[in-house]
């Protein structure tokens, strides 16, 4: 939210409403058609295999794996950086790997109790989330704090910077309101599997949207926007903590702290799944080794859980943790490139099912889509959080496309063996 309110200032409402609809929404309807034709919990794999080429489905798939797995190593990083301000007795860099350790591992149990377990452990971080976020800017609307203030202006694009302003918010308001899509990888294990995953989709983000729209209105009415746009997040809570200080007696100030950790690790516990189930429907169509798709008695694939979880951990221990940058920049650019994939997937699809003039006024809003997710990974790799990471993003993205081809040379090879067993034995 401090960089939605340093980016947009006074109007971060109007980008997150902007993002909402557009590209956001669109892409959920896109999803949503495409999980009715092809429902799988391959997600973005199956979506690009089917409908435009099964090499394009092996590297997208793969890419979208690996944007999991990131989330899962970032949300990791963010949720100990907070732990340790929440604990200062557990300062230290050591300790920090530790606690991003210990965080990956416990996901990782839950992950294997199947998805019952998942669900309830996820119901309790959301309650709590909604809560003290939603909350606090119910309070911040019910009594101000900030004189002179007004709602339509937040959504009149008027002042100093105007649109120009509005436009980058935007874009990051497209990341606030993103992995809804995560319903599609539990599909396989829902009662009513179609109908289940497309509402899922719709409720994830439009509830994102009225609780972030909530907190981006409300707050400022606690705290004036400027303070809550220099907030720099480091370990103390963020323009939540400052809200939180306005509202609610010192003995509670541990709430903002909290809020966060349990945010951190939803998003962890969701990607951990994504990217192992993802993995598992990729394994049981051939496109990666057999044993990924052992499942346990829960239906949980165990073995992808446990290599995903094996990987982030790598990372953490890897790559320092005060480079989330870095991590970042991977998340950017490998669900960039999955979610243009599954919006080109749904407009093949949809000139293959429909008369073309429904299906090109169908494409057109799709096509806008791609080009700002388009715009969103250039930025990425342009324009980045950090001067010095400059590149980082388009060099990480071709790495990704880079792994997901050898992918495809050791499909290829394991593919033949049977051809050429069979050719020698006649």
């Amino acid at each position: 939210m401090s960089i939605l309110y340093s980016i947009s200032g006074h109007h971060a409402p109007l980008a997150i409403l902007i993002a909402y609809f557009f590209p956001m929404l669109v892409m959920a309807f896109c999803m949503i058609s495409l999980t009715r034709q092809a429902p799988s919990a391959g997600g973005v794999f199956t979506f690009t295999s089917r409908f435009l080429h099964t090499s394009v489905g092996t590297i997208l798939g793969w890419a979208y794996a690996v944007a999991c797995t990131a989330v899962m190593a970032m949300c990791a990083i963010i949720g100990t950086e907070y732990i340790q301000a929440l604990f200062p007795a557990l300062a230290g860099a050591l300790n920090a790997k530790l606690i991003c350790t210990g965080m990956v591992l416990t996901f990782l149990a839950i992950s294997c109790k199947g998805v019952n377990a998942t669900a309830k452990i996820a119901s309790i971080f959301l309650i709590f989330e909604i809560t003290v976020v939603a909350g606090l800017g119910l309070m911040g609307i019910i009594d101000p704090q900030v004189p002179d203030l007004s709602v339509l202006s937040m959504y009149t694009p008027q002042g100093v910077d105007g649109w120009s302003a509005i436009g980058p918010g935007v874009l990051f308001g497209v990341w606030m309101l993103a992995n809804f899509d995560s319903a599609i990888n539990y599909i396989e294990e829902s009662r009513i599997p179609v109908r289940t995953v497309q509402r899922s989709m719709l409720l994830v983000l439009t509830s994102a949207f009225v609780i972030y729209t909530l907190a981006a209105i409300g707050w400022q009415y606690a705290v004036p926007v400027e303070k809550l746009a220099a907030i720099i997040e480091d370990g103390n809570g963020g323009p939540i903590a400052a809200v939180a200080n306005v509202y609610l007696p010192p003995a509670m100030a541990w709430i903002a702290l909290f809020v966060v950790i349990t945010s951190a690790c939803a998003g962890m516990q969701i990607s951990s799944s994504a990217a192992a189930r993802t993995l598992y429907r990729m394994s049981e169509e051939g496109h990666l080794p057999l044993a990924l798709s052992a499942v346990n008695k829960t239906k949980s694939p165990w073995l992808a859980s446990m290599i995903v979880s094996a990987v982030a951990i790598s990372l953490l221990w890897w790559k320092p943790l005060d480079k989330i940058v870095w991590y970042y920049d991977v998340v950017t650019i490998t669900l960039v490139m999955s979610y243009m994939a599954a919006i080109a997937a749904f407009i093949v699809m949809t000139f293959r099912r429909q008369r073309f003039g429904i299906a090109l006024a169908l494409s057109a809003p799709a096509s806008l889509a791609i080009l700002v997710l388009g715009y969103i990974g250039y930025t990425a790799g342009a324009n980045p959080v950090s001067p010095e990471d400059q590149y980082t993003a388009w060099y990480l993205g071709a790495l990704t496309i880079l792994s997901g081809a050898l992918i495809l040379v050791w499909q290829s090879r394991v593919s033949r063996k049977p051809v050429l067993s069979k050719v020698q034995q006649s």
